[in-house]
């Protein structure tokens, strides 16, 4: 029998601890560590529960190893682990949030990825504009690293910032002129934005630089770096962040600590769904399991930042 759980809603609002208790204390949660022979969380503060579930993810959900997504070594299971996996992970926000829960945003921004990623990822965004969602601008958000996979049948993109590029400029139709902004951070890292004034809404590309020297520019950095240089100071702005499903909760938790909290916006996330578009494959159960780790992660560290 397939499991079912209630959906979780991810933090939001003005009691963010009380959105990221309900989701670590969710059914969902407690069903998938007891499914990997887990005890259950420790009772106690907020603080510790979140502590003790890092631990265990870092166990028994860590297939990354400190490697990039695609280098990571997975496992297989059993059918039934496998439909607890995905009805565990439509729960808690890594599945089935297609959806905006407005019609209104300042800023619809679009999270870096590789080209499949990106074409993916843009025409969700544009799909939501075409079907009557409204949006001031669009702005999609990578980095200037160097790209190392690249995609059978689609254009072979330089870095993200290009992936980025190539994808809002398909999904999009861009086209006519392009305003061009460079420089390098503080830090010396480089950073480029392309802006296409005459689209509606004005869209714009940010590659964005690293916050630490050596390393590459992450979804941290590119949501301050669109603060810092495209949207300065986007005080009180309702945000609608794009990305691919099994990392809603993540960086939706990132984008309210990063944009949130500093400058009082309001996040929306949704995602593409992995289990059904022509660019991106499904998602192996255990990279469902390695993205509820980084959820729990951002979760902690959002907690952290609420003082």
């Amino acid at each position: 029998m397939t499991p079912a759980f209630e959906p979780v809603p991810l933090p939001a609002g003005d009691d963010l601890a009380a959105g990221i208790a309900r989701w670590v204390d969710s059914p969902a949660v407690a069903a998938l560590l007891a499914d990997f022979g887990q005890r259950p969380l420790p009772a106690g503060p907020l603080a510790e529960r979140l502590s003790a579930l890092e631990a265990v993810s870092a166990q028994i959900w860590d297939y990354r190893k400190g490697l990039e997504r695609h280098e990571a070594v997975g496992e297989t299971f059993p059918d039934e682990r496998v439909a607890l996996i995905r009805a565990a992970a439509s729960a808690l926000g890594l599945a089935d949030r297609r959806t905006p829960a407005a019609d209104r945003y300042d800023h619809v921004l679009v999270l870096g990825g590789g080209v499949a990623t990106m074409m993916a990822r843009a025409e969700l965004a544009a799909t939501v504009l075409r079907d009557g969602v409204e949006a001031t601008t669009v702005a999609g958000l990578g980095s200037v690293r160097e790209l190392e996979v690249q995609v059978e049948g689609l254009p072979v993109c330089a870095t993200e910032g290009d992936a980025v590029e190539l994808g809002l400029r398909c999904a999009f139709g861009l086209d006519g002129a392009v305003a061009t902004r460079s420089g390098v951070s503080e830090l010396g890292m480089p950073w480029w934005v392309h802006s296409y004034p005459a689209a509606d809404p004005v869209v714009h590309v940010l590659a964005a630089p690293s916050t630490q020297p050596g390393k590459r520019a992450d979804t941290a950095d590119t949501l301050t770096g669109w603060a810092e240089i495209v949207q300065r100071v986007p005080k009180d702005s309702r945000l609608l962040v794009v990305t691919t499903d099994i990392f809603v909760p993540f960086q939706h938790c990132d984008a309210v600590r990063l944009l949130g909290l500093p400058y009082g916006c309001t996040v929306d996330t949704i995602g593409f769904d992995t289990g059904a578009n022509p660019w991106v494959p499904v998602t192996q159960p255990f990279a469902v399991l390695q993205e509820v780790r980084s959820a729990v992660r951002s979760m902690q560290a959002l907690h952290l930042a609420l003082g």
